[in-house]
């Protein structure tokens, strides 16, 4: 039984335990669900060859006129275009959202000592450092680049 459970856990590993699936997503523009289904499967395809596949799988999402959670640490709140008639590349809100989630990042732990994010970076603690500071930082980022947050 252990080595089944084992097993699994390295298989799981192996193949990544994050999945788009789980990415929730509301169309803005009425897609039907074909539509919906095609867009999910394209993003899909299209993550897989990003550096960041759910940041990826939702920067598409958003591109193709969805309501989704960018899948960074800076928000949990999702994000859509603010203007739907606007074409972006999926390439372009990726870059936009990971850009301003590292800048949030390093506006909120600007205040961390060299220990504390010596801590953070080697011993792989994850905890929240002004965690909402973080948060309106990245919203303040991302609205003069076309961008909405939060539920409409």
């Amino acid at each position: 039984m252990t080595k089944a459970l084992l097993g699994l856990t390295a298989l799981l590993t192996l193949t990544g335990c994050s999945t788009t699936a789980n990415v929730k997503s509301t169309p803005l523009k009425q897609q039907s669900l074909p539509q919906v289904e095609a867009d999910r499967q394209r993003c899909d395809e299209w993550s897989k060859r990003t550096a960041a596949v759910l940041a990826g799988y939702a920067a598409c999402l958003i591109a193709a006129g969805y309501e989704v959670t960018p899948e960074v640490g800076s928000t949990s709140q999702p994000v859509r275009l603010a203007n739907m008639s606007t074409d972006k590349e999926p390439t372009r809100v990726l870059l936009e959202v990971l850009d301003c989630d590292s800048l949030a990042r390093r506006e909120a732990e600007s205040d961390l000592g060299t220990i504390s994010r010596w801590i953070r970076d080697n011993l792989g603690w994850s905890w929240t450092h002004n965690a909402e500071r973080r948060r309106q930082f990245f919203v303040d980022c991302l609205k003069p680049r076309g961008y909405d947050i939060g539920k409409s």
